[in-house]
């Protein structure tokens, strides 16, 4: 059998995984949105288009930590919650870029409630 060879690497920009993070997050029902990573709070919600703003990346050695910065309904069990984004982040970037997730860190920054701007 021929042995493989290596064409070259293949690199993924913080961005990409941000953004793959951030549109999984927003998929899990109880997820009003996401709210700016730099923010001390949730109370600016980010547009779906700059969403990927409200996960930090931390790259090392194939391995990858995330931190998400989440706003939730006031009917959620925030707990179910945030288990559940920790899931679906992690399997949605192992099978789209291979990459193993050591940790996906959920900080719930808000609770919208009905009539909330």
């Amino acid at each position: 059998m021929p042995e493989a060879r290596t064409l070259g690497s293949v690199k993924v920009a913080n961005e990409v995984i941000a953004h793959i993070a951030s549109l999984t997050a927003s998929q899990v029902q109880g997820i009003v949105g996401m709210y700016p990573a730099r923010a001390r709070d949730g109370h600016r919600l980010l547009p779906v288009t700059t969403s990927y703003k409200g996960v930090r990346v931390d790259m090392g050695n194939d391995s990858l930590q995330l931190e998400l910065f989440l706003v939730v309904d006031h009917s959620a069990h925030v707990p179910t919650v945030a288990a559940e984004v920790q899931r679906q982040v992690a399997d949605a970037i192992d099978k789209m870029l291979g990459l193993e997730v050591r940790q996906v860190n959920v900080f719930i920054g808000d609770v919208r409630f009905p009539g909330d701007a």
